[in-house]
């Protein structure tokens, strides 16, 4: 069980996110990662130009949705048997699973920025959430100078829009729209209200269109729906379209509307008849764009992705990661094997199933080999181009090692095997025997603890310091009688 102590500190982190938003505007400190100088972007746009595109690609659409916070074992095709999902669901029967997916963080904020650039969030120092204090909050995101997805498809042509939660930074260098979206229509900090009761602080509007405040009428999902569904209906045939939907369902604050609440009656839990009633309105969602696509025609050459950003957490207490360890915070399992499903079908056979080890760094490669991009090798990206093992080209696994960090704590998989590091302590599992990391191997095996050691050690060398440092304060768990320190 997870501790009350780490439950308050989360629930103190949610409540007084806002504290010093009256005062912001009037004590902004220097940005981490300031505008980009002249000189800087100009070497950015020449990296980007450098990009080539070949003009015979497909350059199917790509519509990317990123829940928040989901439980691994909280969708139907995952696993839930308490919360219907058809629309995610059917996602699998005309597409393709993946078992042994993973984000390179444990947490939202990082989590996306290893998502959006391709590249291990640590190589910009992008380690710990940038936090809840709006103070802190200005000053930190993603550095400038990354390239993003957005910013390669633009390149190759796409129409780009997003529609969510941002959390990558709040001034302006880090905007969606300067980070290679077309159009924006959300939030840009970590957390937001469903209801219309709380999208104001202190008189601000908190959710956006391009720059402009704008007020929201509508439950939150239902409104990101709305405008996904709006951005799909304004595309054509001739040109092709990048959307990204980071959904903040179902991250707290729990709030869902009679509508969707009224489906689980029975459920007499309240917190639980609201996580599955977010989790269901969500998939509505899902279905909701999925629809739009069909209406239009778009939908046998549109790749529609899936996915999470971490594991689910545990100090809700109504979460399911399934046979998985831990969840969100941790680099256990619960809290970096995440759902994801990949429709294509114009590709992908539907039903299908991938057992390897993919990776959110995979999807900027994925979607660059789709619209016909060569990267270029100074971008340095550190994922895999599914593309063959999506047609069924290839069935071998797409990637053999990944890497973590959060402070103090290390994890890497290589393999079967499933390493995690604390100060003075080692945990070693066999992850095809062994999925809910029960059975440490690590006095077993020291010789295979050793050769891991090192490898991340190699890895290591090769990232950056983190930008800024956790919150300060850092509850403990303890797990098989070993304090894990987190750092969010």
């Amino acid at each position: 069980m997870i501790s009350r102590t780490l439950v308050a500190f989360l629930l103190v982190s949610i409540l007084t996110s806002s504290a010093t938003a009256q005062n912001a505007d009037e004590a902004q400190p220097p940005a981490v990662f300031p505008p980009l100088t002249t000189p800087q972007q100009a070497a950015k746009q020449s990296l980007i130009d450098s990009i080539d595109v070949s003009p015979a690609a497909q350059r199917p659409n790509i519509v990317l949705i990123f829940a928040d916070d989901l439980g691994y074992a909280d969708i139907g095709c995952f696993g839930s048997t308490e919360i219907p999902t058809p629309h995610i669901d059917a996602l699998v029967s005309s597409g393709m699973k993946f078992t042994n997916a993973y984000v390179t963080a444990a947490t939202c904020s990082p989590s996306r920025a290893g998502l959006l650039t391709g590249q291990y969030q640590h190589r910009f120092g992008f380690e710990f959430n940038t936090n809840s204090r709006v103070v802190e909050q200005l000053g930190r995101g993603l550095d400038p100078a990354a390239v993003t997805m957005a910013d390669i498809l633009s390149k190759a042509g796409y129409q780009t829009g997003a529609v969510g939660k941002w959390h990558l930074g709040t001034r302006e260098q880090f905007h969606p729209l300067n980070r290679g979206f077309g159009s924006f229509y959300g939030f840009l900090r970590g957390g937001h209200s469903y209801l219309p009761l709380g999208r104001q602080l202190f008189g601000r509007q908190l959710l956006f269109r391009s720059f402009e405040p704008v007020s929201e009428d509508e439950y939150l999902t239902d409104a990101f729906a709305r405008e996904a569904v709006d951005f799909v209906n304004g595309q054509s045939d001739d040109t092709p379209f990048f959307l990204y939907v980071p959904f903040n369902a179902v991250h707290t604050p729990l709030q869902a509307t009679a509508k969707y609440r009224n489906r689980f009656s029975k459920v007499e839990d309240s917190k639980r008849r609201t996580i599955y009633a977010m989790t269901s309105a969500m998939d509505d969602a899902v279905g909701r764009i999925v629809e739009a696509i069909d209406a239009k025609g778009f939908s046998e050459n549109t790749l529609v992705i899936f996915f999470n950003d971490n594991g689910g957490p545990l100090y809700t207490g109504v979460q399911s990661n399934g046979p998985l360890r831990m969840g969100k915070l941790f680099l256990f399992e619960g809290g970096v094997r995440v759902p994801l499903v990949i429709k294509w079908p114009a590709a992908v056979e539907g039903g299908s199933v991938c057992d390897g080890i993919v990776s959110a760094l995979d999807m900027l490669p994925t979607f660059s080999g789709v619209a016909g991009v060569t990267l270029p090798s100074s971008l340095n990206t550190d994922g895999v181009n599914l593309q063959p093992w999506l047609t069924g080209q290839r069935t071998d696994s797409p990637s053999e090692t990944l890497f973590w960090r959060n402070g103090q704590n290390k994890a890497i998989r290589k393999g079967k095997w499933k390493m995690v590091e604390v100060p003075n302590h080692v945990w070693l599992f066999d992850l095809e025997e062994d999925i809910g990391e029960r059975n440490n191997l690590a006095e077993e095996h020291p010789d295979v603890v050793r050769q891991l050691q090192r490898e991340y050690r190699q890895w290591e060398a090769t990232i950056k310091e983190p930008a800024w440092p956790p919150k300060a304060r850092h509850p403990q768990e303890t797990i098989d009688g070993v304090e894990y320190r987190v750092d969010v």
